[in-house]
């Protein structure tokens, strides 16, 4: 009996929170696009470790960018890739005196790892007023350079993050897709009330000013997640950030191929994530405890645990619905829309299990 009580106040303090978040983005007001009378020069950083059947595409994406290119510069970091990488960019950017391959030796920035020792790398070498960071396969849109600076001087914040999206197939790609839409609202929310929680390390943006000021990411104490530590770092400072939910700063993402390659991600940003500040940490448990409560409260009456699932789900329908309506885009997967919290039911029980498994986190190839 105990048990059935304890579910059944998890799951109740679960469905408050997300009727809560649904009103949210109902609340949520769209920041349009502002054009600028007058652009700084930027510098867009990419980091690259293995990325052939992805980095021409990205660079394509890049070179169509609606932003002079006399105020742009792209430096792209190879990290050691063992691929075809460094060949395909060196023939792509021939002739294209605004990019620039930065290829890494393993004595550069050696008191960080990963993803930032690139970064720290390529910031030393950035001349621009403003950088902007995405990876090596993402797709921007020609409007996102313009997207993110606009938003950072008409708003005088220095650091903004826009959307991610997923490209998608098959139904595990579109179960992707829309989780990260899902995800992308939530922390939009979060920063429209004033509560950021992080940056999308894909899409984001910041002045070269602050970041000199916080001593770039040669000098942050080394996280897997490289975006929420400098994010974390920039707030530790005083520095305001921003999050855009509308097409100019839509990006978008390749899916993870394997469901082993979804729980290294995932570990990977619960790691990352350990270092939240308590209430969002306990955000994410209560996030989670439904996950578990459900199936516990479905022994005891089922009648009970499928009137509670329906109208979890009905509430998540509309929540899904309402951040492709901001986005003023059309709902592409329904099968997934319909069935997303089935997905989570399979996805967030194994992540947990994942994450407590004694193995180290993976990114590119690398354990850490």
């Amino acid at each position: 009996m105990i048990l059935f009580v304890v579910a059944i106040i998890f799951c109740l303090i679960y469905l408050i929170i997300q009727i809560g978040y649904l009103f949210s983005l109902f609340l949520y007001k769209k920041k349009n696009f502002v054009e600028l009378d007058e652009y700084p020069k930027i510098s867009i950083l990419i980091a690259a470790r293995n990325e052939a059947s992805n980095i021409k595409t990205c660079l394509g994406a890049i070179e169509n960018l609606d932003y002079d290119k006399n105020l742009i510069e792209v430096l792209i970091g190879n990290d050691q890739s063992t691929d075809e990488t460094q060949a395909i960019i060196e023939a792509f950017i021939q002739n294209k005196p605004w990019f620039k391959l930065v290829n890494l030796k393993s004595t550069d920035n050696t008191q960080t790892k990963g993803k930032a020792r690139v970064l720290a790398t390529l910031g030393q070498l950035a001349s621009g007023a403003y950088i902007l960071v995405t990876d090596a396969d993402i797709i921007v849109n020609p409007k996102w350079a313009k997207g993110l600076v606009s938003e950072m001087i008409n708003n005088r914040v220095d650091m903004a993050g826009g959307t991610t999206n997923i490209t998608a197939d098959n139904l595990f790609e579109k179960f992707q897709q829309v989780d990260w839409l899902y995800f992308m609202g939530i922390i939009h929310v979060l920063d429209f009330f004033k509560k950021p929680i992080t940056m999308v390390g894909n899409n984001m943006s910041f002045s070269m000013s602050a970041y000199q000021k916080v001593g770039g990411y040669e000098t942050i104490p080394f996280s897997i997640t490289e975006d929420y530590a400098l994010f974390k770092a920039l707030k530790e400072k005083g520095f305001l950030s921003s999050q855009v939910l509308n097409q100019e700063t839509l990006v978008y993402s390749k899916p993870i191929e394997t469901f082993v390659g979804i729980m290294k991600q995932r570990k990977r940003w619960l790691v990352g994530g350990w270092d939240l500040p308590l209430n969002y940490r306990i955000m994410l448990f209560v996030f989670s405890t439904w996950y578990f409560s459900l199936p516990i409260l479905l022994l005891f009456n089922w009648q009970l645990a499928l009137g509670l699932f329906v109208f979890k789900c009905f509430i998540q329908l509309f929540q899904i619905l309402r951040i492709y309506q901001i986005l003023n885009i059309r709902p592409e997967h329904w099968m997934a829309i319909l069935f997303y919290d089935v997905y989570l039911f399979i996805m967030i029980p194994c992540t947990g299990i994942y994450f407590l498994w004694p193995s180290k986190t993976t990114w590119k190839g690398r354990k850490y």
